[in-house]
């Protein structure tokens, strides 16, 4: 039966699943905006937090959480309304340059994500484990039939171990370089998608253009925005110029 989602999308999710949990920054709300949106001066996470709840005036803002543990920085607040004006605007600026990414990605697409070394290695590492796992049978094998010295076979088991632990290691990594390259590609390509899928600025907050274009939002002072897009492009966004959108 075919994939219910296509490996690449797959790794994608895999690849941010890590980075996060590592980066601390995972969680398991469904808001668009949950885990997504920085201080750019402390580094804090910003949550949502609702203001005069019991009255006609109440109002569900996001600001940085480490406000509430000691933290005096001095990034402001923001509305939802106000989040998804910036968003549009960092957006359709893009939307703009959409010839020239589009363009300049057609140049360095492959160089970027190409995976052709890392799956070489990654081959020949694995080889490496299986021969060392043959090997440390062997000796096992020896030992227990053979009245070999105890000293020499227990430095040849522990250099086998060592080898095989380094072939393990490097293994992880490069595993995790070739996940690295494969998300970009797949966030790139979605990026791209997303640009060409339109034709005209976007005039109303879209919750799959959010999840599909943005990696995180960084908050600086004035209420000044920097996007950071999923295909590693970044847009500083002014408060003047987001409260136009």
């Amino acid at each position: 039966p075919p994939a219910i989602i296509e490996p690449e999308i797959f790794d994608l999710v895999q690849y941010e699943m890590k980075r996060r949990k590592a980066d601390g920054r995972w969680t398991s709300c469904t808001h668009p905006f949950s885990g997504k949106i920085f201080c750019g001066e402390c580094g804090g996470v910003y949550g949502s937090k609702v203001w005069h709840s019991n009255t006609p005036y109440r109002t569900v803002v996001w600001q940085c959480n480490e406000k509430h543990r000691g933290q005096h920085c001095t990034t402001t607040h923001f509305t939802e309304r106000e989040m998804q004006s910036a968003f549009l605007a960092a957006f359709n600026q893009t939307l703009e340059e959409r010839d020239e990414i589009t363009a300049a990605y057609q140049d360095v697409m492959e160089a970027l994500t190409d995976t052709t070394d890392l799956d070489a290695e990654k081959a020949q590492l694995q080889n490496e484990m299986e021969v060392t796992v043959e090997l440390t049978r062997k000796a096992i094998a020896d030992n227990a039939h053979s009245a070999l010295d105890q000293q020499e076979y227990q430095q040849r088991y522990n250099d086998l171990c060592q080898r095989y632990e380094k072939a393990q290691a490097r293994l992880s990594e490069v595993e995790d370089q070739r996940l690295e390259r494969t998300a970009k590609r797949v966030k790139i390509k979605l990026f791209l998608e997303q640009l060409n899928a339109r034709d005209t600025l976007v005039e109303t907050f879209d919750e799959e253009l959010w999840y599909s274009t943005v990696d995180f939002v960084t908050v600086l002072e004035n209420k000044e925005l920097i996007f950071n897009f999923r295909d590693g492009r970044k847009v500083q966004i002014s408060n003047t110029k987001w409260r136009a959108a």
